[in-house]
């Protein structure tokens, strides 16, 4: 249903995924679909990330959390505070329809893929666009307490994190912030507009033809007066936003092919015994492998890219006396959870299983190995989804 925008203050669901694709937003299968039925679109927003395979919600995924999963309605949940680079992939505007139909009206992110974002516009909801560090302002605010609220003040064009009472600007296109405001569609804005359309359309088929002369001063006047009127004053210069063709990607065209499987039966043992017949050596090789694998799988996704751990052994570990070691780590450990959550792999590891089983089980001889064996188990699952489907 069109509702007017005015000011929308409400909590927020922050989704902190970067390149977050139309293919997450409403996976290809809803494409099919013939039905328009708003409910119908709500339910297959983000399905694949909300869902396993039996259909049991996944309980980390931060819409099936307690505190996120109350569906949208009046001050609640209206806001989405997405990654970076939000709606990227194909154009399909059924992820706009998703979007609407779960009753989200507000996108917040510090950048859109284009298409996506008119076709948001054209189905009601704002997307707004902030810098990256007001974006990570509100992450943390939400992070640190869910029930933060945020304030979008269309006819001022102002963002307000009430957390904080920090306020960004953000700009909206004349024309679709008139209709917004109004609740029009592109043919509700000509309905609106029909009076002074009939009325400069009699005043033509009056006017006498004179096809030997150049046309009167008063007609041009008469145009630009009916499109300021009827566009609220929209700026003339602003040209209307063109629509790209529909892209169909590799993943709904074709099955995908990898150039290199990547290996899937790294175990333990293996990796113990041969990292001690090779005084480590082969520990370090593997790891290595590892950090080149996670960027293979998950880059084009994350937007993201681990340092190769050649460079943090024998250039960065010394330099900083041993923390780039500890940093690496972290990172690359909750790179692979965020990996195996977004493929929906139902396996768990993260950065706590290094600080837990590696670093405070470094005091208990044998307790590190509990984290490689994690980390080789987490790899070889990711590994084997990417050379299924990339």
């Amino acid at each position: 249903m069109k509702e007017k925008f005015d000011i929308i203050q409400s909590t927020c669901i922050p989704i902190q995924i970067d390149n977050c694709n139309t293919d997450l937003i409403i996976p290809a299968r809803y494409l099919a679909s013939t039905t328009r039925d708003p409910q119908f679109f709500g339910d297959a927003f983000m399905h694949d990330l909300r869902f396993d395979a039996d259909g049991n919600p996944v309980k980390d995924f931060v819409m099936n959390k307690p505190e996120y999963a109350e569906a949208p309605r009046k001050g609640v949940h209206e806001i989405i505070v997405g990654g970076q680079n939000w709606g990227s992939g194909s154009s399909r505007e059924h992820a706009a329809w998703a979007i609407a139909g779960y009753g989200v009206r507000v996108v917040i992110s510090s950048s859109f893929a284009d298409i996506h974002r008119n076709n948001l516009l054209n189905c009601f909801v704002l997307p707004v666009i902030v810098s990256k560090e007001f974006q990570q302002e509100l992450f943390n605010s939400i992070a640190d307490n869910s029930q933060t609220e945020v304030k979008v003040d269309v006819p001022n064009q102002t963002v307000t994190n009430l957390a904080t009472g920090h306020s960004e600007h953000f700009d909206i296109n004349s024309y679709k912030k008139y209709c917004l405001m109004n609740a029009y569609d592109d043919i509700d804005f000509l309905l609106s507009n029909k009076e002074k359309i009939e009325a400069f359309e009699k005043k033509e088929e009056a006017a006498p033809e004179s096809p030997e002369t150049p046309e009167s001063p008063e007609t041009p006047q008469a145009s630009a007066s009916l499109y300021v009127e009827a566009s609220n004053e929209a700026p003339a210069e602003e040209s209307a936003e063109e629509v790209a063709p529909i892209e169909v990607t590799a993943k709904e065209s074709e099955p995908f092919v990898p150039k290199k499987l990547l290996p899937i039966n790294r175990g333990l043992a293996k990796f113990f015994l041969l990292s001690l017949i090779t005084l480590g050596i082969y520990g370090i090789v593997v790891l290595a492998q590892i950090s080149s694998e996670i960027n293979t799988v998950a880059t084009r996704y994350d937007g993201r890219k681990t340092t190769n751990y050649l460079w943090v052994f024998f250039l960065w570990g010394w330099l900083t006396g041993g923390i780039a070691y500890l940093v690496w780590s972290h990172k690359i450990s909750n790179r692979i959870g965020n990996e195996l959550q977004r493929r929906q792999i139902p396996y768990s590891f993260g950065a706590s299983d290094y600080w837990l089983w590696c670093v405070l089980g470094s005091c208990v001889g044998f307790l590190p190995l509990v984290y490689t064996h994690k980390l080789l188990n987490a790899m070889n699952q990711l590994n084997a989804d990417y050379n299924q489907k990339g």
